[in-house]
């Protein structure tokens, strides 16, 4: 697998609640690490991107460092930021100049020196220009120059930037290839397993993993090439009932998800093979057809289930009964602590990019308009007859066809249906939602 990152990466890093975040959101230019005023909001590396110049950067956010802790989330935290730092062409550590230096801060301090990578030490939250004097005190951790700004107001950004670009000399990178990437979005319930199969498919500690479940608050994703296809990998936030969403930080990692959904072209909706189909896991299923994405129904943990030969059919029938319209998208069974069938996540979201872009000629389209009238005419409404001239795929990812009719208002939904069904078993679209419309034929 390679990654795609050819631009430069600068990772952000810094104890807890010094303003990484809010760098991050104004240098990228949206909302996308969560702020919020208390400490170790962020936890996973979050990835984005910016430009300076005419230049683009990668930018990576990581949770705040904790040099020595017994609790389990900032140990891997710790972790996070360590990778994302071996990650990165430079290092920006961000120091809070409102405070004094911190056994962290000296910490980082002595880690950056020891990478021998480019970095650049910024002392953030100095508002004013009557505070400058008061990050003199900075100059102790001995990593020579810095940067005094604001993140949250915007001030003297542009210093920093220059002074990363002269530090990053063009020549040294070259501009990223991509003319296309597939965004697949990993979703699903807490605990089922979403940060694990990530971790297994880019086999690396990408995603903090723990017992505890809503571990992942952060969209968090990485590039991977995959049968010469370019994937853009997002780890998402589990999704709860909207009854069951405590504080503002889950519901604005709830929020991120939802946007997440918006913006794939696929999603691999994670089910627990042992709790089986929830009312949730429906909620959420429906979210991403309604959106018109690519979807994969990926049940993980069967290695925890008792089976014989049809229990795989038998668990998709259960599923297809409480939903009837998964009949037309795949369902894969996986075991991410086995290593059992995970590739195929990947090669089934493939095959579903590639059926959610597809094009129908209208020639074509219009003899299965023909035939499909020919073995089920349209019924007859208050004694006039129905028909249906012709029609055409207006539009892909996702495909919507138009069907021109005498009485498009009047054409029952069974019928609708009808169509939708055979259109599904002649063209194929498994795992695309497909949208139908009718006008009226002038």
């Amino acid at each position: 697998m390679d990654y795609l990152m050819a631009n430069p990466t600068l990772a952000i890093i810094g104890k807890p609640n010094v303003g990484k975040s809010t760098l991050f959101n104004r240098l990228v230019g949206s909302g996308h690490s969560i702020v919020a005023p208390e400490e170790g909001v962020t936890r996973d590396r979050v990835y984005g991107k910016f430009d300076w110049c005419g230049r683009d950067y990668n930018l990576i956010d990581t949770g705040g460092y904790i040099p020595v802790s017994e609790d389990i989330i900032d140990n891997n935290v710790r972790l996070q930021a360590e990778l994302a730092s071996s990650e990165a062409d430079l290092i920006i550590f961000v120091v809070d100049g409102r405070s004094t230096i911190t056994s962290s801060d000296q910490f980082l301090a002595q880690q950056i020196q020891r990478s021998e990578k480019p970095y650049i030490l910024v002392v953030n939250k100095i508002d004013e220009l009557k505070m400058e004097d008061s990050a003199l005190v900075f100059y102790e951790l001995g990593l020579g120059d810095f940067y005094t700004l604001s993140a949250q107001n915007n001030r003297s950004i542009g210093d920093m930037l220059d002074g990363i670009s002269h530090k990053l000399p063009q020549e040294k990178f070259t501009r990223d290839n991509i003319k296309e990437y597939i965004n697949l979005a990993i979703v699903g319930m807490p605990n089922v397993g979403k940060s694990s199969l990530m971790n297994a498919l880019l086999n690396e500690e990408k995603s903090i993993v723990t017992p505890i479940a809503g571990t992942t608050r952060d969209s968090i994703d990485s590039f991977l090439r995959y049968d010469k296809n370019d994937v853009r990998l997002i780890d998402t936030a589990g999704l709860r009932k909207k009854s069951k969403i405590s504080g503002d930080i889950e519901f604005y990692s709830t929020v991120r998800t939802y946007r997440i959904i918006q913006e794939c072209d696929v999603a691999a909706v994670l089910i627990d093979a042992n709790k089986g189909f929830s009312n949730q896991d429906k909620d959420i299923i429906r979210h991403v057809i309604d959106s018109g994405k690519g979807l994969v129904i990926v049940v993980n943990k069967w290695d925890l289930i008792k089976k014989d030969t049809s229990t795989q059919r038998e668990y998709q029938l259960d599923i297809i009964n409480e939903f009837p319209m998964l009949e037309y998208y795949p369902t894969i069974f996986i075991s991410v602590y086995h290593n059992l069938r995970i590739r195929e996540v990947l090669k089934v979201s493939l095959c579903i990019y590639n059926e959610r872009k597809r094009k129908i000629k209208t020639a074509d389209f219009n003899d299965f308009i023909k035939s499909a009238i020919a073995y089920h005419a349209p019924p007859l409404i208050k004694g006039k007859n129905i028909t249906i001239k012709y029609g055409t795929q207006v539009h892909h990812t996702p495909p919507i066809f138009a069907f021109f009719s005498n009485h498009p208002n009047n054409i029952p939904v069974q019928y609708k249906r009808y169509l939708e069904n055979r259109l599904r078993n002649t063209f194929g679209f498994d795992g695309v939602p497909i949208k139908i419309s009718f006008r009226e034929n002038k």
